[in-house]
């Protein structure tokens, strides 16, 4: 089950909204997510909640009453805006009877991020899945390894402390499948696996939660003030979490350059 917002203005949900614009999921064996109090996600007003149900049919009629808790945050003590994204990868074929097929997802960041939690999603067939970070330096890290992964207990993994990723990090999802009669919960060995949102079928989705780099949202917006020649003044507040080196403003009046 994922609940997510249709924001104002867009008469449709995307395919990708579920992913990008959740507020909460539950799936077997995932905790409810509640984040330290100075960290919110937010929903645009007049905004549209959605409910994305997962059911298949077992031939019996049963009765659903699913229901969503929201914390509401206090916005004068919110420092980091949560967002959310995902690497994935939906052209893949699983062929029959491979005990150890691995499907790639790759994220590229274009500015420094901290993250904060991360989690894997495949089907039945799902065997293992691990986060990789390739930093600019083409230095590699493990953020997540799950040697063995289950659909039936799916769990999001929320890391102690922020982890900071510069802009240039790739992050690389390598997810695994048995496709064998060795495993045991395998809808069909002898058939080819595509991506799908059928249990039967398989997906590699690699999703996590980030906040942008040194965000502190307690310091208040920008203050704009026109001049009497038509120009404006911007006065605006930044605290980075260590020092800081040198700070560029960039906008449309440079092309968006982050240099001087």
């Amino acid at each position: 089950m994922i609940l997510f917002f249709i924001p104002p203005g867009q008469d449709v949900n995307r395919g990708e909204d579920a992913l990008t614009n959740s507020v909460a999921s539950f799936v077997p064996g995932m905790p409810a997510k509640v984040w330290p109090e100075a960290y919110a996600r937010r929903i645009p007003a007049g905004s549209k909640l959605v409910f994305q149900m997962h059911y298949t049919p077992n031939g019996t009629a049963v009765e659903d009453q699913s229901e969503a808790g929201l914390l509401f945050a206090d916005p004068a003590k919110v420092e980091r805006e949560l967002l959310q994204a995902a690497a994935l990868n939906f052209r893949f074929e699983i062929p029959p009877g491979a005990a150890d097929y691995g499907v790639e997802a790759r994220y590229h960041f274009y500015q420094d991020v901290d993250l904060f939690a991360l989690i894997p999603h495949m089907h039945l067939r799902g065997k293992s899945f691990r986060f990789t970070a390739i930093y600019p330096d083409q230095r590699e890290e493990v953020l997540l390894n799950v040697p063995r992964y289950d659909f039936n207990w799916q769990n999001i993994y929320l890391l102690d402390q922020p982890k900071r990723l510069p802009d240039g990090t790739e992050l690389v999802c390598q997810a695994r499948f048995d496709n064998s009669p060795a495993n045991p919960v395998n809808p069909d060995s002898t058939k080819s696996v595509r991506w799908g949102d059928q249990t039967w079928q398989e997906m590699a989705i690699g999703s996590f939660t980030m906040g942008l780099a040194d965000q502190n949202l307690t310091l208040g917006p920008p203050r704009v003030v026109r001049a009497d020649d038509g120009s404006y003044q911007v006065h605006f507040r930044y605290k980075p979490q260590a020092p800081a080196g040198a700070v560029y403003l960039a906008g449309q009046f440079n092309q968006w350059k982050p240099e001087p």
